[in-house]
């Protein structure tokens, strides 16, 4: 299976699930000279048209799509969309969008000319230019005591299989620490090969919702596997993403603790939600992200893409989902706390804790002083 949940800030080579762009740091020096690049004649509407039409026929909700729709088509006929440079118009673009209806995944990027006989669903997966390691540290942090933290799930087989040796040299630890909370997201290899090795038994953990037109022309970011079940509900089809147990290993009965902050995004809420719903983790940290809904890029014309939701994801237990509101933590605490209070409820004293916490420094803030949806 190759599905992302994770929203990058320029089209990119592969179809993609959800989740938070990557920040200001993280994005890809070379689309500054297109930012740059001064509007032609008629381009500013003929995106908003472009993307008017997408909204319409993609969109997870299409009450609000043609919300979206009615919108931009007023602003491009009265001219907002005329001038200004390429980059001056994905921000004005999409602050119209959030202006409409919030969505945490939501947002207009610019792209990179299409490449002729290229196809834009293929291609090898990998991190976004920038984004720095997958996997930031893994280790014993202490006796019995396993520690991981990631930047994104991006489906790599060089960090599915990190995960797994991580996973396989702790099998014998009493305490895992999953610290999420500069995750940008991603999908679903990752979580599953870490479910393989922490439930005993197949349990379902979320399910995920699409229309079924968009799932008939095979234009869904998902894909069926082992782990993600489909099923026809009316116009919708409904996958189950379900933990399948693996090695029967002492890490099916280990005490799991998730670290999360504002900043735990999409399939970091996603990974949060089912952890949390199931009981098989104790979260720590402050309430996450709300990105829920998830999708992938599309092309709007040569140079503009977006970057487009097609379906939620919602706890099996409330049918609700994550959408603006995020998942909350169990253990409110600053989010620079976390993993010392992590590791004090693993048994450590508040020294050791803090003299750990010390030698982790997450490559990015784990916390946002101001939210947006972009």
């Amino acid at each position: 299976m190759r599905a992302l949940l994770f929203a990058v800030s320029v089209m990119v080579a592969q179809p993609l699930l959800a989740q938070q762009p990557p920040s200001p740091s993280a994005r890809s020096d070379a689309a500054e000279p297109a930012a740059k690049s001064p509007l032609k004649a008629g381009e500013g509407r003929q995106v908003a048209a472009a993307l008017a039409e997408k909204l319409k026929a993609d969109f997870v909700y299409p009450q609000q799509a043609d919300a979206y729709a009615a919108m931009l088509e007023k602003n491009a006929a009265a001219g907002r969309y005329d001038s200004g440079t390429r980059g001056e118009l994905v921000k004005l673009l999409t602050d119209d969008l959030q202006a409409v209806h919030k969505d945490g995944h939501l947002h207009v990027m610019l792209a990179p000319p299409p490449q002729p006989g290229g196809d834009e669903r293929g291609g090898r997966r990998g991190p976004p230019p920038g984004i720095g390691p997958l996997i930031q540290s893994a280790k014993t942090i202490a006796p019995g005591i396993g520690y991981i933290r990631f930047t994104a799930f991006m489906g790599t087989d060089e960090e599915v299989s990190a995960v797994r040796k991580w996973l396989a040299d702790n099998a014998d630890d009493k305490v895992l620490i999953f610290d999420l909370r500069n995750h940008h997201g991603g999908g679903i290899e990752e979580q599953d090969a870490i479910f393989s090795y922490i439930f005993a038994k197949q349990t379902p953990l979320v399910k995920m919702a699409l229309s079924k037109k968009l799932y008939d022309e095979r234009r869904s970011p998902l894909e069926a596997s082992r782990t993600l079940v489909f099923a026809s509900d009316g116009n919708a089809m409904v996958a189950t993403h379900s933990a399948l147990p693996g090695p029967a290993t002492a890490l099916r009965h280990a005490k799991i603790y998730l670290l999360t902050s504002n900043r735990t995004a999409s399939a970091a809420d996603h990974f949060s939600l089912a952890l949390k719903s199931s009981g098989r983790a104790t979260l720590i940290g402050e309430t996450t992200a709300g990105a829920n809904h998830f999708g992938g890029p599309e092309r709007l014309t040569d140079n503009f893409g977006v970057w487009m939701p097609v379906g939620r994801t919602y706890d099996i237990k409330t049918g609700k989902d994550w959408e603006g509101v995020g998942v909350q933590p169990d253990i409110a605490v600053d989010p620079k706390l976390a993993l010392v209070v992590a590791l004090e409820k693993a048994g450590l004293s508040k020294e050791e804790a803090i003299r750990l916490d010390a030698g982790e420094v997450p490559s990015e803030p784990v916390h946002r002083e101001k939210t947006a949806a972009r």
